[in-house]
């Protein structure tokens, strides 16, 4: 029971309890303490660290994004400017083979005229003797 003053018991128990604090202190909390310090200083260190690697790949990611669009706008220009020549190829054939084709038909359009020319010469030629033969068959006697 306590006694008003306290007796010396009272201050012994607060000296070893001071006592008993100081080794405490240094023996057990402050290497605890310094134990959880250095874990949060390489907690936030591995957190900077890694906010730092997901900037750096954001950052390579938008410029190979950048270097995607890039790429494929140019060969999107590739391709229309091979479908431009495959076009104009296309046309410059249809053109050749019009060409073609007409000198094609002048050449047989003369041919043909030259022909049709000769076939009315020679039937031309051939008329008074198919008119006799045409008569003589149909009066039963031959014309004089």
């Amino acid at each position: 029971m306590l006694s008003f003053p306290p007796d010396w018991t009272f201050v012994f128990q607060i000296i070893l309890f001071l006592v008993l604090w100081t080794y405490l202190r240094r023996l057990l909390f402050e290497p605890n303490l310094a134990v959880l310090k250095s874990r949060e200083e390489r907690s936030a260190g591995a957190l900077q660290e890694a906010s730092r690697v997901k900037a750096e790949a954001e950052a390579i990611s938008e410029q190979y994004r950048t270097q995607l669009a890039g790429i494929r706008v140019g060969a999107m220009q590739q391709v229309d400017a091979v479908y431009r020549e495959a076009e104009e190829q296309t046309h410059e054939l249809l053109e050749s083979a019009r060409a073609n084709a007409a000198h094609t038909m002048a050449g047989l359009r003369e041919t043909l005229a030259q022909e049709l020319a000769q076939a009315r010469q020679s039937l031309t030629a051939s008329v008074p003797t198919f008119s006799r033969e045409i008569a003589t068959k149909l009066l039963g006697r031959p014309l004089t």
